[in-house]
């Protein structure tokens, strides 16, 4: 795909999102004016790019969906449920073709045939509320007989003056469809176009907009109802738009546009008894070679964006990643060196490089809302398709994730909302009889914590049968009847692989189906997921992830021979072990700070390091959720700069390490997974 049909492609998906967006937007709040605009602008837009590419099937198809969004927006049809469904087929369906006309593949039978039956349906939504008109009546209207200059007797007749700016062509409009506009609401009695900006051959640039056009119209229309017309290019025209009888309106439209009345004059459409003579007769020799002064634009200011081929971003980010490693050593080296001036240097640089690193990480960071609101549109069909009603809610979508890391949880999340819709919201009528409202309720929200972000999928339903779950669990072998669990640990066994099959979904009332999966997907991201779940009262799934998985701020330790990397954002504060704690760490391994008692994992004895005599030993606090421990180690180097490398699949099965990093003197140093670290220690005691 070349990079103007790439571009094409994401523009149209941008416009197909915003559509989607504003139907489920009327599902959730009903119809509103501002809503049906963003239907009908997202079809207005992709009919006018697609155009540019010569994309006929596309045009045919999105000017039969404009036509029908603009007789809605007239009140000539009213937008029921009906046509809600009939405009996410349509959305589905421009989706579907622009993806094969891009590709060069040409549309395939069955979208032709979805493509002559979904216009087959607007037409005849169309025709029964009396509103379809012939091809050529919709397409242009170039002549009126008499009887229709006679109904024109008490319309007003107003003059328009319209200039388009630079790039109004490559933001997707086209002109044809203003005059368009123009032949629904009355009747264009003149019109002539202000070509003397248009430049020299060599001087010519086909993607700007020279033209301008200077019309008189008839019409019953309201000035409101003619500025409607330009909704949608409001940002990249200047207008003129009054009676023709206005002669202070004609006034400042001349003292705008230099030689303007000249050209008027020397087509009738203007008078003044105090011209003089040789400047009508100049302006009749050439009417059209006046120069204009043209305004400059004045446009909304937008962001400035620039479109980058991912994979640019990621070479970017690798190269960062070298450089943090070359940095490291460079700092090692020089540590050894007493040269004042060039460790100064070499911290001036480390700040720099750290600045640098995280413009460059920020790249990838985008807000969750984007991949989230694509998710509306699968709690509102599953919910469609089970007849319930189920209201979606979106929370924190501000919050920023790893481009790379949303990619990967998307089937996840789809998964679960999937479930949360099938399994846990219950059918109307049984909400009724439990004292819930009719519409379930399923809200998804993100927030950052401790360095990590948090992903929550909580609804109101039906929640986590334990009893059920328990029998479930002991007849496929994953507990025993002895074991004594907690509701969490009950909870959790939705996670286990082979719990869940096909033949058991209508069994388990809260979750289950490919649960152990998802769990597996999150973790593979260095996440943890949990469950939480109050029977009849609904369930929580909490997702916990980093926020990069390339570059992070650690802390340095030392346990045994080997060293380690805490994430500095989980850190709460460090301090010395001391005789006392080492005696009550000897029968219960907790201690006692200010009043609160941590549970203490301690490092050489998990990963099974040797053990040294030391005189000095430390305790790292660290903390996720509401869930504190610490972290006994020997060494307490300092802060650092680490490039997370996977440790590949040997070390899949070893619990409580999310990577590893080169430092500066080549020495390996592992990065501790801190959420599974005290998960575990919790679990063991």
């Amino acid at each position: 795909m070349d990079e103007d049909l790439a571009l094409f492609y994401e523009d149209s998906s941008d416009q197909l999102q915003y559509m989607e967006n504003a139907l489920l937007d009327i599902i959730q709040s009903g119809i509103t004016k501002e809503s049906i605009g963003e239907l009908f602008r997202a079809m207005h837009t992709i009919k006018g790019i697609a155009g540019m590419f010569g994309f006929d099937e596309i045009v045919h198809f999105t000017h039969k969906a404009e036509s029908l969004l603009d007789n809605i927006r007239q009140d000539k049809i009213a937008f029921t449920d009906e046509i809600q469904e009939l405009f996410l087929q349509v959305k589905d369906h421009t989706s579907k073709i622009i993806e094969q006309s891009v590709n060069e593949d040409g549309l395939d039978e069955q979208s032709i045939s979805e493509q002559e039956s979904l216009i087959s349906i607007m037409d005849l939504v169309m025709s029964k509320s009396g509103v379809a008109q012939s091809v050529d009546e919709k397409e242009e209207r170039v002549s009126l007989d008499f009887n229709e200059l006679v109904s024109l007797e008490n319309h007003d007749m107003w003059h328009v003056s319209i200039r388009f700016a630079d790039d109004f062509f490559t933001s997707g409009m086209d002109i044809l469809s203003i005059f368009n506009y123009f032949n629904k609401l009355g009747y264009i009695t003149f019109n002539t176009p202000i070509v003397s900006n248009i430049p020299s051959l060599e001087d010519l640039d086909s993607l700007k907009t020279y033209i301008g056009f200077e019309l008189e119209f008839q019409s019953s229309a309201s000035k409101e109802d003619i500025e409607e017309i330009f909704e949608f290019v409001e940002n990249d025209v200047v207008l003129f738009i009054f009676k023709s009888t206005d002669e202070k309106a004609y006034d400042e439209l001349f003292n705008t546009y230099e030689g303007l009345e000249e050209i008027l004059l020397g087509f009738g459409i203007y008078a003044k008894e105090d011209l003089e003579e040789d400047k009508v007769t100049q302006k009749i020799e050439k009417p059209i070679q006046a120069t204009l002064k043209v305004p400059k634009m004045v446009k909304k200011e937008i962001a400035k964006s620039l479109r980058v081929d991912s994979a640019k971003i990621d070479f970017l980010i690798n190269k960062m990643s070298e450089v943090v490693i070359a940095n490291a050593k460079i700092e090692t080296l020089v540590s050894q060196s007493d040269d004042s001036e060039l460790i100064e240097s070499v911290d001036e640089l480390k700040l720099l490089l750290e600045d640098v690193r995280d413009n460059i990480m920020g790249i990838r960071m985008v807000p969750v809302e984007e991949s989230f609101i694509k998710l509306r549109r699968i709690v509102n069909d599953t919910a469609k398709k089970l007849s319930k009603e189920v209201e979606f809610i979106i929370e924190g979508g501000e919050t920023e994730l790893d481009k790379t890391v949303i990619e990967k949880i998307s089937d996840p999340l789809v998964h679960m909302l999937r479930n949360s819709v099938d399994h846990g919201i219950e059918m109307p009528d049984v909400r009724k009889k439990r004292g819930k409202s009719g519409d379930g309720r399923i809200v998804l929200r993100a927030f950052t914590d401790a360095g990590m972000i948090v992903i929550e999928i909580e609804d109101d339903g039906a929640g986590i049968n334990k009893e059920i779950v328990l029998k479930k669990a002991i007849e496929k072998g994953l507990i025993s009847a002895e074991d004594n669990l907690s509701d969490k640990e009950i909870n959790n066994l939705i996670f286990e692989p082979g719990f869940s099959t096909a033949s058991e979904i209508s069994d388990i009332s809260g979750r289950g189906v490919g649960m152990d999966v998802v769990k597996s997907n999150i973790e593979s991201l260095r996440g943890s997921i949990e469950v939480n779940s109050t029977e009849l009262k609904g369930s929580c799934i909490t997702i916990r992830l980093p926020l990069t998985l390339a570059i992070i701020d650690g802390f340095l330790v030392q346990a045994g021979d080997t060293k380690y990397i805490i994430p500095l954002e989980m850190i709460r504060e460090c301090i010395e072990l001391t005789p006392g704690m080492r005696e009550t760490m000897k029968e219960n391994s907790y201690i006692t700070i200010r009043g609160q008692v941590l549970p203490i994992l301690d490092i050489k004895e998990h990963f099974r390091e040797k053990c040294y005599p030391n005189l000095r030993e430390n305790i790292v606090i660290v903390q996720f959720a509401n869930e504190i421990a610490g972290l006994k180690v020997d060494e307490l180097y300092g802060e650092i700069q680490a490039v997370i490398k996977p440790l590949g699949d040997i070390f899949s099965k070893l619990k409580g390490l999310s990577g590893g990093t080169i430092l500066g003197s080549g020495e390996i140093a592992l990065i501790f997974d801190i959420v599974n670290l005290i998960e575990n220690k919790i679990e063991r005691g």
